[in-house]
C-alpha cells in the first residue's frame, strides 16, 4: 500500500503498540555515537557544512535513523527529524555565534525502539562584518543570490537592505530584521542574471534613518541546470504594477521569479513542488524525488527544515489517529504562533460507500489536517472521513491513478481511487478555525479547529447547494442555475480579510469543470472576489472576471491593494496548451495585466518582492 522502505514497515508495527514508548538507553560500552563536521569550527556565515553521524561497533543487521537539531542562545530547533539518512547539510547564514549540533540516534530494530542519548558538538559561526557602519557581500551557491552582511546596530531600531540595479534608479529592499550587538546578514533575491547591482544596508528607527555605503555585486549566468522557459507579457503593466513587480510561479515543479517583461531574477536550483513563500523568503515544498518528504528552505536553495510521513504517522498513531499514505503536497503554510500547517493524505477500501460492493470494492482518497509546532511535532491533526458526508461523491465522479498529477499515493491492489476531496488550499481564519478548498466537492468548507481546541467539526460549506445564498447572481447562466454562479473544482480560496462580525472579503480562482461540461465546453476560468457574511450565510459577487482562458487543474488568487486602487490577480495554472497564465484585473473585471509561460505553473501570485508573500 505503501513505499517498501523499511521504517515504514517498522511504524506499522508501532501502530499496535501505541502505548509502548521509546526509551533513551545507556549505549553497550563497545557502542560509540560520532558527529563530525566537514569542516573544523569556526567558519564564516554562509559556509555548506555537512554533518555525518555514525554508530560504530552497533549490531550487525540493526537500523538505525537520525534526528539533527541546531541550538542557538537556549532555543534549540529540529532541523531534520527522524529518517534514515545520517547526513545533514547546514548553512547558517543569519546571525553569528556559538552553536550546538546534536544528533540523536534511534536503534529501530524492534518495538519500542531503542532511543540512545544525544550527541552535541559546539560550533562557532564568525560574522563577515563586526564594526559600526561596515558592510560586505559576497556570492552564494546560487547564481543569483547574494550574502549581504550589515553592521550590529542600535536595539530597538531595525535594518533592512536596498539594492538596485547599476545606472537605474528604480530600487527593491529586502525584509526589516531587529537590530542587535550581532551583525545583520540577508539573502539578497530578485536579480537579472549576469548583471551588477549596487547595494546597501539602512538603519530605521523612531525619528532615526541611517544607511551604508553602495557596495556592488554582478551575478552569474543562470545554471545550465534550470530548464529555458518563455515567457511573454500579453497585456503590458500600467503605473502601479511597479508596487508588484515580481511574478512568482511554480512551473513544473521548478519555481522561478520573473520581472515584469518575462525575465528571470530567481529561481529554485532544483525540481521541486512549492506550495508557499514565507515572509523573509523562506520557502515550503516537496522535493521531486518519490521520497515522503516535507522541506522547507531558504532563498539560496538550501534545506533548512525537514520531516516525513513515517515520522508524522508515529505521532500520529501514537496520538489515536489513522495513519496516512502522503503529504497531501498542496499546501504548506507557517501560522502566525509558528506552528506549520500542512495536508496530508489517506485512503479507505469501500464496501459499501460511493459504489462499493462486497464483490466490487472501491478505493476512496479523503484528506486530513496536520498542524505541526515548530520543531516539527504534531500538536493536532483531522481527518475527512470521520467528518464528511462520505456518500457525497465528487461531483465529476472523479478518480486518480497512479502517477497522474496530483494523484497521492493509494491501495496498491486498484489501478484507480475515487478523488473523493482533492484539497488543494487550507487558511487559518482570523477567528482561529481553518477553511479547506475541496477541489471535488466544489465547496469551501470551515472545520472547527479554535486555535488547536477544536472538535474539527464542519461549520459550513460554500458553493453550489451549499450553506450560503448568493445575493446577486447573475442573470445570464448556462446548465444548472444553482451552479453556473458558483465556482467548482476551484483553488486557492482564501479570506484576504475579515472582521470581528464574520464579514470579509474571499478571493478564489473558479477552474469552472462542472459549468464548464454543463454548458458544453463554452466556458473559461473565473477570478472571483466575493463578499461575505458567515452570520447571515450571504455572498455578494464583487468581481467574477473571464480570463480569457480555460484551466481544468490548477490556479491561484491573491488581492494587490495599490496606491491607486484594489485588483486582483489570478493564476490559469494549466490552459488547454499546458501554458500558465498571470492575470490581474480591476473589480470590475478588465483585465489590466497578463503575463503567460509556456508551462503550466501549480500557483502563480503577484508579489512586492521575494520576502513579502502574497496575501493572505
Amino acid at each position: 500500500m505503501r513505499t517498501s522502505r523499511f521504517a515504514v514497515a517498522i511504524l506499522f508495527l508501532m501502530s499496535m503498540f501505541t502505548a509502548v514508548s521509546s526509551a533513551t538507553t545507556k549505549l553497550p560500552d563497545s557502542v560509540t555515537i560520532t558527529l563530525t563536521p566537514s569542516l573544523d569550527s569556526p567558519q564564516f556565515l554562509g559556509t555548506s557544512i555537512d554533518w555525518t553521524a555514525a554508530v560504530k561497533n552497533g549490531q550487525q543487521g540493526h537500523v538505525y535513523d537520525y534526528r539533527f537539531a541546531i541550538s542557538f542562545q537556549n532555543q534549540t530547533q529540529i532541523v531534520r527529524d527522524y529518517n534514515l539518512p545520517n547526513s545533514f547539510t547546514w548553512v547558517p547564514h543569519t546571525v553569528e555565534g556559538t552553536y550546538q549540533v546534536t544528533v540523536t540516534v534511534r536503534d529501530l530494530t524492534r518495538v519500542p525502539y531503542v532511543v540512545y542519548a544525544p550527541v552535541s558538538v559546539q560550533y562557532i559561526i564568525s560574522p563577515w562584518v563586526t564594526t559600526p557602519g561596515g558592510s560586505a557581500v559576497h556570492p552564494t551557491s546560487h547564481a543569483l543570490v547574494a550574502l549581504f552582511s550589515g553592521p550590529p546596530c542600535q536595539s530597538g531600531h531595525s535594518l533592512l537592505v536596498r539594492f538596485r540595479q547599476a545606472g537605474s534608479n528604480v530600487s527593491s529592499t529586502t525584509n526589516l530584521v531587529p537590530c542587535s550587538s550581532k551583525s545583520a546578514n540577508f539573502y539578497i533575491a530578485g536579480m537579472l542574471p549576469t548583471t551588477q547591482y549596487l547595494m546597501h544596508w539602512e538603519e530605521v528607527g523612531p525619528n532615526f534613518f541611517a544607511k551604508g555605503a553602495d557596495l556592488s555585486f554582478v551575478t552569474d549566468p543562470i545554471s545550465p541546470n534550470y530548464p529555458p522557459r518563455r515567457f511573454q507579457i500579453n497585456v503590458p503593466p500600467t503605473q502601479h504594477d511597479a508596487e508588484f513587480p515580481v511574478v512568482l510561479a511554480h512551473i513544473q515543479n521548478w519555481p522561478t521569479a520573473t520581472d515584469l517583461s518575462g525575465n528571470v531574477i530567481w529561481y529554485f536550483p532544483g525540481k521541486m513542488l512549492m506550495t508557499r513563500m514565507e515572509p523573509g523568503g523562506n520557502l515550503f515544498g516537496f522535493p521531486n524525488s518519490g521520497v515522503l518528504i516535507l522541506s522547507e528552505y531558504d532563498l539560496a536553495g538550501n534545506e533548512i527544515l525537514e520531516t516525513n510521513v513515517s515520522r508524522m504517522n508515529e505521532q500520529l498513531a501514537a496520538q489515536g489517529y489513522p495513519l496516512m499514505d502522503d503529504f497531501n503536497f498542496h499546501e504548506t503554510r507557517r501560522l502566525p504562533n509558528g506552528n506549520i500547517l500542512l495536508l496530508g493524505t489517506r485512503d479507505i477500501v469501500s464496501y459499501d460507500h460511493q459504489g462499493g460492493t462486497k464483490d466490487h470494492p472501491v478505493d476512496i482518497v479523503g484528506d486530513m489536517i496536520l498542524v505541526l509546532d515548530h520543531n516539527l511535532q504534531l500538536v493536532w491533526a483531522w481527518d475527512s472521513f470521520a467528518h464528511e458526508d462520505i456518500d457525497r461523491m465528487a461531483t465529476l465522479d472523479d478518480t486518480c491513478g497512479p502517477g497522474q498529477g496530483g494523484c497521492p499515493y493509494f491501495n496498491s491492489n486498484f489501478s484507480k481511487a475515487n478523488d473523493w476531496l482533492h484539497t488543494n488550499a487550507a487558511q487559518l481564519t482570523s477567528d482561529g478555525n481553518i477553511i479547506l478548498s475541496q477541489r471535488s466537492q466544489d465547496f469551501v468548507i470551515k472545520v472547527n479547529y479554535q486555535n488547536g481546541q477544536g472538535d474539527g467539526s464542519i461549520l459550513w460549506r460554500m458553493g453550489p447547494y451549499g450553506d450560503f445564498t448568493l445575493l446577486n447572481p447573475p442573470k445570464d447562466t448556462c446548465g444548472d442555475p444553482n451552479v453556473f454562479p458558483w465556482f467548482t473544482h476551484q483553488h486557492d480560496s482564501a479570506f484576504q480579510a475579515r472582521n470581528k462580525f464574520g464579514t470579509g472579503v474571499m478571493t478564489v480562482f473558479d477552474d469552472g469543470n462542472l459549468r464548464f461540461v454543463q454548458c458544453g465546453g463554452n466556458q473559461n476560468s473565473r477570478g472571483m472576489v466575493m463578499l461575505v457574511s458567515e452570520s447571515n450565510r450571504t455572498v455578494y459577487l464583487m468581481t467574477q472576471a473571464d480570463l480569457g482562458g480555460y484551466s481544468n487543474a490548477l490556479g491561484s488568487a491573491d488581492m494587490l491593494v495599490a496606491s491607486d486602487g484594489i485588483y486582483a490577480s489570478f493564476g490559469n495554472g494549466a490552459l488547454v496548451n499546458q501554458m500558465s497564465q498571470s492575470t490581474e484585473v480591476d473589480l470590475s473585471g478588465k483585465i489590466v495585466y497578463q503575463w503567460q509561460a509556456d508551462s503550466s505553473s501549480y500557483r502563480t501570485y503577484r508579489i512586492k518582492n521575494l520576502y513579502t508573500p502574497a496575501t493572505p
